[in-house]
């Protein structure tokens, strides 16, 4: 069987583009016999993140395209370039692990669909955006759902988005398949014990970035920390890029707040780097108002920091109450529950041992890699053609 993966929009730094790379390089890591891959792959891709030995060993089914979309430049021409390939290939199935994609094809096609926005958002998350941002944002919506409608297959995340799929987008049940994310394969050969340091500091991690990952309330948090509990030494770290619009909210009130030594931004960080972080913290901290599936519940799982995370379905479905949860946006609970995290003990042992139950069902990428790849030739093999069409 022939799959050629799309990932020729993988141009964003972030989880996405950690999925991707995790995914490209478990085929050769996990071989399937039956399957002879392809891959049409991004420039970001290619000269960032893929080395010599993987394009090596996958030379004359590797192919490099400028960054998508890019509608005003190489748009046109990479699709011309992207259908010459399919008709070379005749792939039985296209897996575009950022779906939707712009780029369309004519063969079978799988997307892997995990856009929080579409099916999942809330009160909450809508709350975080400004006006003119609402406004692009349903713009965008209306687009996706367009987008998704014309594919027929979909992998997802999680139960509450496939149900999403099928309520506002009447998908068929059969032509979903839900495959958890898991912990990436890289830190299965990282150091996960602490890394104790007399600095002082209680180290937070709130990793993530986006305004729906409302980090936004981190300063609040530190004032309320301060002027209700009396801490002064509680230290937050966030990846946020350079250019992220949430960035220069946080840093204008962590300095009104007198509080620039409470907080750190690391910019964009590997998963080896972010691992040695997370080693230095105590706790984690996760108070985004909108996800699908974030990579930072089973990070914060595998390294053993409890964590104190908003009390919305993509944390509850994921930690089950291996977790201290806080209502959305609440600054004094968020505040109360960090505190109970980092000074009670038996609170702090509790967690961990339920998190070490918890996480059997995230831990092997192998599973999660196997699992996809049956549903791509399943739908390769025309087992759910029979369903009708959306």
């Amino acid at each position: 069987m022939k799959i050629l993966i799309n990932v020729v929009n993988a141009r964003n730094v972030g989880g996405g583009l950690q999925v991707v790379h995790n995914f490209l390089l478990g085929t050769l890591k996990y071989p399937c016999f039956d399957v002879e891959w392809y891959y049409a792959v991004s420039e970001r891709l290619d000269t960032v993140y893929l080395n010599d030995e993987f394009k090596s060993k996958v030379e004359g089914h590797y192919f490099v395209f400028p960054n998508q979309p890019d509608f005003f430049h190489t748009y046109r021409k990479t699709q011309k370039n992207l259908r010459r390939l399919e008709n070379k290939i005749k792939p039985d199935v296209i897996y575009t692990i950022l779906g939707p994609c712009y780029n369309f094809f004519k063969h079978r096609e799988v997307i892997r669909f995990v856009h929080p926005w579409v099916v999942t958002s809330n009160p909450y998350a809508w709350s975080t955006l400004s006006f003119k941002t609402k406004v692009r944002m349903k713009f965008h919506i209306v687009l996706l759902k367009l987008l998704v409608r014309r594919i027929k297959y979909v992998i997802t995340q999680t139960e509450a988005v496939k149900q999403g799929l099928i309520r506002e987008l009447a998908k068929e049940p059969d032509s979903i398949r839900v495959v958890n994310n898991v912990l990436p394969a890289v830190y299965a050969s990282l150091d996960n014990t602490p890394i104790e340091e007399n600095s002082g500091w209680v180290e937070i991690p709130a990793v993530g970035g986006g305004e729906h990952k409302n980090l936004d309330i981190i300063p609040e948090v530190l004032k309320e920390l301060e002027e209700t509990y009396g801490i002064k030494n509680y230290r937050f770290h966030v990846t946020l890029p350079k250019s992220s619009p949430v960035l220069p909210i946080i840093e204008q009130r962590i300095k009104e707040f007198g509080y620039e030594d409470r907080l750190i931004n690391h910019g964009n960080l590997k998963q080896q780097d972010l691992a040695m972080l997370y080693r230095k913290c105590r706790i984690s901290y996760l108070p985004s108002v909108l996800e699908v599936f974030s990579a930072s519940t089973i990070e914060s799982m595998y390294f053993q920091l409890p964590t104190v995370a908003t009390e919305l379905f993509f944390n509850t479905e994921v930690f089950g109450d291996a977790c201290l949860y806080y209502t959305p946006k609440d600054v004094k609970q968020a505040a109360s529950q960090i505190v109970r995290a980092v000074t009670d003990e038996s609170v702090r042992q509790n967690l961990k041992d339920k998190m070490k139950i918890q996480l059997t069902r995230f831990n092997s990428f192998e599973k999660y890699f196997n699992d996809t790849v049956d549903f791509l030739m399943e739908v390769g093999e025309g087992k759910h053609d029979e369903n009708k069409m959306i």
